[in-house]
């Protein structure tokens, strides 16, 4: 569930600054205002592999030597043959969310009220890559004449099920189709299908399906 301020007027801006709201808040802001970037200068390698491993998000396209761990030379080249990227940024305590108040120790609540002044300072600055916390993703792959394909969508898991991802996919989408491409299929895991579903994708009319090429170069 999202409600959206727009820095700007242009509907295909480079940049822009949104509210999203949690279905249930807690202790946490109801609402926190996110940075969304279509800049790829605005992705730090380092902030991005990290979030690939916290949405436990399968990198063996880019791990090295099969280790599960992303190689940042191929993450660097992905990204830097990515036709569209959008990375989403906000505040770093605003991605903290605590998910059972009884299981919050003595400690922690007193660290909380240490933490509070730092917070109020963090909020009056303005959000920006700069100062913000690397929270979503997503990128895609096109000829630039007919088809494109969405690939790597990721939403910090304590900030999922607020919009996030759906906007990241809103922003992909409009931007291929600004420049008239249209066959656009996304590179997801079984359980996202709903989700894709949700964002207007639906099974090809065609029938076919996305296959990997396993072989081995020793076999």
């Amino acid at each position: 569930m999202s409600f959206a301020v727009c820095v700007g007027n242009a509907s295909l801006a480079s940049m822009e600054l949104r509210w999203v709201r949690r279905s249930k808040c807690d202790d946490a802001p109801r609402s926190i205002p996110i940075f969304i970037s279509t800049l790829k200068k605005d992705i730090n390698l380092e902030e991005l592999r990290q979030l690939y491993s916290r949405c436990d998000h399968s990198c063996n396209r880019l791990a090295k030597n099969g280790s599960g761990i992303v190689d940042m030379k191929k993450l660097r080249t992905a990204i830097s043959h990515s036709d569209v990227v959008v990375s989403v940024f906000c505040k770093p305590h605003h991605t903290v969310l605590v998910e059972d108040d009884e299981q919050e120790s003595l400690s922690s609540k007193q660290n909380k009220d240490e933490s509070s002044l730092g917070d109020m300072f963090q909020d009056v600055l303005p959000l920006a890559p700069s100062n913000g916390q690397l929270v979503g993703f997503g990128r895609a792959y096109s000829d630039y004449g007919l088809t494109a394909s969405i690939h790597d969508l990721m939403v910090l898991p304590s900030l999922q099920r607020m919009g996030i991802g759906k906007l990241i996919v809103n922003r992909i989408t409009r931007l291929l189709t600004s420049r008239d491409i249209y066959d656009i299929a996304a590179l997801c895991f079984e359980h996202e299908r709903p989700f894709f579903k949700a964002c207007g994708f639906a099974d090809d009319r065609m029938g076919s399906t996305t296959m990997m090429f396993t072989k081995s170069l020793e076999a």
